[in-house]
């Protein structure tokens, strides 16, 4: 049997802050002796039953009055490595790695202040999971939520009451407002590292010198019980370069201009300098929460909390832009027989023209049916004309259910488009996915087929990871075993099948091995070992890859080593191996390796290998950089009256491995992102303080 609860514990009395979903029964204890002694041993039962069959996300001790140990938790059973990520990490991913426990569940333990407030999600899978037992929750502004832990009002939480079988109460979380900011502030010079003519003339010429901000200033919570709200104001997002020559080496920016200009505007007016203008109001979002009816409307960069319906992201991160309006039905009015409801209809304009999203789902013990009706009108300023013309319609239906071991579902999408007539073949997509669940976890294989049509689109979802290609049929399986303990071997296949109208492609199958090795169990080393490779082949004899100038491509190989404590001065380790033959014209290798040591200090080091195909041109010869490289770290400054902002910085040479300029590495599996063009014949260095709380 399975719980999952919260618990702060204080002295011997657990208190109980979010609800449990199911509680081992507790054997009543018979005794003669006092109350006390009664209410003790009740509350060492209750404490000891779910130490043992609950997996509660997070549990805060008080120390000392002062600290408190914050232990967060995490069951999934399909991944090797959970990590968690949040404020107190300053947001880099792929954040602090959780423990194996031999029941299977993973676990981080923190020390942390009583008058901290900590914000986190889980990261796996290049995958951000936010918790669903969270003591709070926060919006992160990316139509998702963050764990929110205030830990000086987890611990004023009253005692539930332990007596007999009594098991602990939900409680009320406090109501208040929480501020929030993501900010980053500092310098940053950009390079060419071959000239612009000649491009044989290698070396590292600078281009500009700046100030790089942004912050966006954030404010959410509940204003008055039940009332929610959440607002962001940009402040600033720019770049202001203090020195600057052109592709001649005429300086249009001269240094002592630059320099009086930055003088001058951060004295008077930094915010309006850095961000050439004025803060503006970027989002709104309130709501109004019932047992009836949850309300909620927003404008601007505002994003509706996203939904993943079965198979499919059916509502993205979008922004709300001219608004939406948001009704989601009520705890009180979801349950309805054996069923549990769920019901919203989100009125909009998102597009810029009147639209509707709406959807119902009911969910049975082992089986859940769901239907979502999306619309966009021709109208966009007279509301009793919505109807007249509607561009664009989606009706999407789908089911789940488990027959023993194996979990059915399946979804489909059907378009209508005001502009084209309804075809089969173009506006019908579905998808089918049975999945045999092993409960040793020693094999396992999910198979997937999916349809997508011509004109396939959703209106609000996510194409590309739920329709993917259109005019395409996928045949896809994913197996595994594990022959030892140690040791997983899988590989997912592809058989993808173009219509013929796609004159620019070709059927082809898609396979990638993979591994993953559990140094434990060999070496006592705390790590793992992951590799994979990638390959395709074109089915069709008329056709040919260019990368490889034939039907065969092996588009990918990537390796990674992660070891906890290789030494006593180093926390964490990972390398990683990435072999990119994507691109048509170059192969790009690199390896990066990361390094977390003790006081919050991080460095990374990467080398890139860019070499062109054979028959490359004396002009792609030319342009060519061969060698790149990269350089960073961070130091999480601890001054907590500046709530302690992460220095980071970096110097990249025709690479970069970074993400948007950031301190987090971005990788597409082992290979890094934008493939072998990205930093070529550029350079630059960086070096920036960051708020993100």
């Amino acid at each position: 049997m399975q719980a999952v609860a919260i618990m702060i514990y204080t002295e011997l009395q657990p208190i109980a802050i979010n609800h449990l979903i199911s509680v081992q029964t507790l054997t009543c204890i018979k005794t003669q002796e006092e109350n006390v002694t009664k209410r003790l041993l009740s509350t060492m039962v209750l404490m000891f039953s779910i130490a043992i069959y609950s997996y509660a996300d997070v549990v805060v001790k008080n120390i000392d009055g002062t600290k408190v140990e914050i232990i967060f938790t995490h069951v999934d059973d399909s991944t090797n490595e959970v990590n968690v990520v949040g404020s107190f990490n300053n947001w880099t991913a792929p954040g602090t790695p959780m423990t194996k426990l031999e029941n299977g569940s993973w676990e981080y333990r923190m020390e942390a202040l009583i008058d901290d407030e900590i914000l986190y999600k889980f990261y796996y899978n290049d995958s951000w999971i936010s918790d669903p037992n969270a003591p709070a929750t926060k919006d992160d502004g990316y139509a998702g939520l963050n764990g929110l832990i205030v830990v000086s009002d987890l611990l004023s939480q009253p005692a539930a009451p332990v007596s007999g079988s009594e098991v602990p109460v939900e409680t009320v979380y406090k109501s208040k407002l929480n501020f929030g900011m993501y900010t980053i502030l500092g310098s940053r010079s950009t390079f060419s590292t071959q000239g612009v003519v000649d491009k044989t003339d290698k070396g590292l010429e600078a281009d500009t010198t700046g100030l790089y901000g942004k912050s966006y200033l954030k404010m959410g919570g509940t204003i008055v019980p039940d009332v929610n709200m959440w607002f962001e104001i940009k402040a600033f997002d720019a770049y202001q370069a203090f020195w600057e020559q052109d592709s001649r080496g005429i300086h249009t920016t001269e240094a002592d201009a630059g320099l009086s200009n930055l003088l001058a505007g951060m004295l008077v007016n930094p915010v309006n300098y850095i961000g050439n203008g004025n803060p503006v109001l970027n989002s709104v979002k309130y709501g109004i929460s019932s047992n009836y009816v949850n309300w909620e409307t927003g404008y601007g960069y505002a994003k509706a909390q996203g939904r993943t319906s079965l198979l499919w992201e059916t509502l993205e991160a979008k922004d709300a832009n001219n608004g939406y309006m948001r009704f989601d039905l009520g705890s009180n009015l979801q349950k309805v027989g054996t069923a549990n409801i769920e019901a919203s209809i989100i009125p909009n304009m998102i597009t810029g023209n009147y639209g509707l999203m709406g959807w119902v789902s009911a969910n049975f013990n082992k089986a859940k049916v769901d239907f979502q009706y999306d619309m966009k009108s021709a109208a966009s300023s007279d509301l009793s004309t919505i109807f007249d013309k509607l561009y664009h319609q989606d009706f999407i239906i789908g089911g789940t259910t488990t027959i023993g071991r194996v979990d059915v579902t399946a979804q489909s999408l059907i378009n209508l488009y005001s502009e084209d007539d309804f075809d089969a073949q173009k506006h019908i997509s579905g998808e089918a996915k049975v999945k045999w669940n092993n409960s040793s976890d020693s094999f396992g294989i999910t198979g997937k087929y999916r349809l997508t049509g011509e004109d396939a689109s959703l209106l609000f979802g996510n194409n590309d990871d739920a329709l993917g290609s259109t005019g395409v049929q996928t045949i896809a399986f994913d197996i595994y075993g594990k022959p030892a303990a140690l040791l997983k071997v899988g590989g997912y296949t592809e058989l993808r099948l173009r219509e013929e109208s796609a004159n620019d492609s070709a059927d082809d199958i898609y396979l990638k091995p993979y591994a993953d090795l559990d140094l434990s169990q060999i070496s006592g080393i705390n790590g793992w070992f992951n590799f994979y490779t990638k390959l395709n082949y074109i089915i069709e004899e008329n056709y040919l890859y260019v990368a490889s100038d034939s039907r065969f491509l092996l588009s990918e190989i990537g390796a990674k080593l992660n070891i906890s404590n290789p030494l006593p001065s180093i926390a964490n380790m990972d390398i990683v191996y990435g072999f990119n033959n994507n691109d048509e014209d170059k192969i790009f290798n690199t390896l990066i390796s990361s390094f977390s040591f003790p006081n919050d200090l991080k460095a990374e080091i990467g080398f890139g290998l860019r070499t062109l195909r054979s028959g490359a041109t004396q002009a792609e010869t030319d342009t060519n950089n061969i060698f790149g490289f990269s350089v960073g770290g961070s130091w999480k400054v601890p001054v907590r009256k500046i709530k302690t902002p992460l220095l980071y910085g970096a110097f990249v040479y025709n690479m970069d491995p970074y993400d948007d300029g950031t301190n987090n590495l971005a990788f597409s599996d082992f290979v890094t992102t934008d493939g072998a063009s990205k930093g070529d014949g550029d350079a630059q260095l960086r070096v920036m303080l960051k708020w993100d709380f």
